[in-house]
């Protein structure tokens, strides 16, 4: 396989940022603190690291799917009626 980002880091180069074993377990031990305390940020910190936001997924026999393929036909159809009186109003 060739390479594929020529201009990147190279093999084996450490992270740019590094962060004392002893902070990071400092802060995860305090992160865990406040989760427990019930803290809303610390809990969606958490959330926001390891569990994938979710995507919104419209069945394509559903109702809501019919709505959308009628808004978006409506939509297109305006724009058509735009452009034809447009058309007409530039050749007067």
């Amino acid at each position: 396989m060739s390479e594929v980002n020529k201009g990147g880091r190279p093999k084996g180069s450490k992270t740019k940022v590094y962060i004392p074993k002893v902070l990071l377990s400092d802060a995860l031990a305090k992160l865990a603190v406040a989760v427990g305390a019930g803290e809303p940020w610390a809990i969606q910190a958490v959330l926001d690291r390891h569990v994938p936001k979710m995507k919104a997924v419209t069945p394509e026999d559903s109702i809501d799917a019919d709505y959308i393929r009628a808004k978006i036909f409506e939509t297109v159809e305006l724009e058509k009626r735009i452009a034809a009186l447009e058309e007409k109003s530039d050749g007067k």
